[in-house]
């Protein structure tokens, strides 16, 4: 039953993205179903779920990002953008994944709100965890 719901909410959802070209030349989001990924590997939900608009770097350039409006965010600048001192800010990204505080980009038919797809996944609190960690190795110096 998870998986179903799973399979149903990321259809439209952007995890499977490629830009396709349209006779005007304006780029499209295609979309498609995400696979389940393990909660473990920060870095592959990263680059099943993030990636194709934020970029495998996470400068915000992935695949997908021409075809949105607003861009996606470089998140190799979340830190300098959200961060007070030296510490990632861990509650800010987490609030964003959750869907709070979001540009109007996240929660459209584009670019969803991920917690909630997560907790269909299970095990949400190692995913929300892994993917913070992998995007606090992103982050530029």
């Amino acid at each position: 039953m998870i998986r179903k719901f799973v399979a149903v909410a990321v259809l439209v959802c952007v995890p499977a993205l490629a830009v396709a070209q349209q006779q005007a030349s304006t780029p499209i989001v295609k979309k498609g179903s995400a696979p389940v990924t393990t909660p473990v590997s920060g870095e592959e939900q990263f680059n099943s779920y993030c990636a194709p608009c934020h970029g495998k770097t996470g400068r915000g350039d992935g695949p997908a990002a021409a075809a949105l409006t607003p861009r996606p965010s470089d998140l190799t600048q979340f830190a300098k953008k959200f961060g007070k001192g030296k510490e990632f800010p861990a509650k800010d990204f987490d609030d964003k994944l959750n869907g709070m505080a979001m540009s109007a980009a996240h929660g459209s038919s584009d670019m969803p709100v991920w917690g909630p797809i997560l907790r269909q996944m299970g095990n949400d609190q190692l995913r929300f965890y892994n993917i913070r960690k992998h995007v606090e190795t992103l982050q530029a110096q």
